[in-house]
């Protein structure tokens, strides 16, 4: 029976992730009238091959004990607290697109904003669909407890802290009043990063 509901989980998450993505991402209107920040065409390429990989490898691993999954665990406590890893992500991603609005481009095809956020999540740190990002990853390590989501997270750890470093120097020179933010606000984490 929790095969069943982690496999729904994975499919429900799955479909709500990509059709927020497809309908905001469908005719780039993010880019219109405003200048380039970063292209990162292999990021754009890895992340959705990674996504593909990632609902494989979970589902999977739900029904599977095959030694090529490389599994360290099949615990449900911890399948439950990727559940709630990735619920969490889920609600920090989507609250931080929702507050950035017009503002919101992906990391791969980057656009400067039109205007500073500060916020919602903007309010405490600077990057809070990065942070998603990096607990969602960390959530499917936990739902599949497979290793062979360990090289999709350190991938997904450089390519998060490559596009900050850059993100933060054209913010910095392109965005008025950004530099000040950057003074008041935690980068990652609030209170510590």
């Amino acid at each position: 029976m929790l095969r069943i509901f982690f496999t729904l989980f994975q499919l429900i998450w799955a479909y709500l992730w990509a059709a927020k993505h497809i309908a905001i991402r469908r005719r780039r209107h993010y880019a219109v009238g405003r200048l380039q920040g970063d292209k990162n065409k292999s990021y754009k390429a890895l992340s959705f091959l990674a996504y593909g990989v990632q609902n494989f490898i979970c589902i999977a691993s739900f029904w599977s004990d095959a030694s090529l999954l490389l599994k360290i665990h099949d615990n449900n406590i911890w399948r439950f607290l990727g559940v709630a890893l990735i619920a969490a992500a889920t609600y920090l991603y989507f609250t931080a697109l929702k507050y950035l609005g017009e503002n919101y481009s992906p990391c791969y095809d980057s656009y400067i904003p039109r205007v500073l956020v500060k916020d919602g999540p903007y309010h405490w740190i600077r990057h809070p669909m990065y942070l998603a990002k990096i607990i969602l990853s960390f959530g499917t390590l936990l739902i599949s407890g497979s290793l062979l989501f360990v090289p999709i997270v350190a991938w997904l750890l450089v390519e998060v802290a490559r596009s900050i470093a850059k993100e933060e120097r054209y913010l910095s020179k392109s965005l008025p009043g950004y530099t000040d933010y950057q003074t008041n606000s935690k980068l990652l984490v609030p209170w510590m990063l």
